[in-house]
């Protein structure tokens, strides 16, 4: 096993995950602009192949107290390969919308999709996130009441087709 506890798990080079981590990620970017989340460590993938990704995402949405006109805002996930985003890989984690006069709530919910992907040795995964909606805060979370991680399972060699 390579890696700490805390931040990356190894089994003989077929299985690679984030360990328990402990975060609070404010989205700060733009509406709908993509941001790293460098508080989940990047995954480096040891061997070639077709893996089974993995990744679980908790996020919060928080609108403003009442005010006079409707509200909303969210938060997407996505994995990105080697600092580019994984086009099909993206979530949507949460999205609030209130009618004006009804903020000041905050909500959380879990997202967490799967898919299959071609790895070289070396690519890094990593987990990129951007807010939805223009007012409140959005944030992604991971703690005992939930957590947000990445696992990656090797499942087939390079080249590999279906039967």
């Amino acid at each position: 096993m390579t890696g700490t506890a805390a931040s990356l798990n190894w089994v003989d080079g077929a299985w690679a995950q984030t360990g328990t981590l402990n975060f609070l990620h404010t989205l700060t970017g733009a509406l709908r602009a993509w941001e790293a989340v460098p508080e989940v460590p990047l995954l480096t993938i040891p061997r070639a192949g077709v893996w089974e990704v993995n990744y679980q995402v908790r996020g919060v949405a928080l609108l403003p107290a009442p005010g006079a006109a409707a509200t909303d805002t969210g938060v997407v996930a996505g994995m990105y390969q080697n600092g580019a985003l994984v086009p099909g890989t993206e979530a949507m984690v949460i999205y609030h919308n209130e009618a004006a006069g009804d903020q000041g709530k905050q909500i959380q919910a879990t997202a967490s999709r799967q898919f299959m992907h071609t790895f070289a040795v070396g690519d890094t995964l990593g987990l990129g996130a951007f807010r939805l909606g223009t007012s409140g805060s959005a944030a992604l979370v991971s703690n005992g009441d939930g957590r947000t991680y990445i696992t990656a399972h090797w499942v087939a060699p390079e080249g590999d087709t279906p039967a």
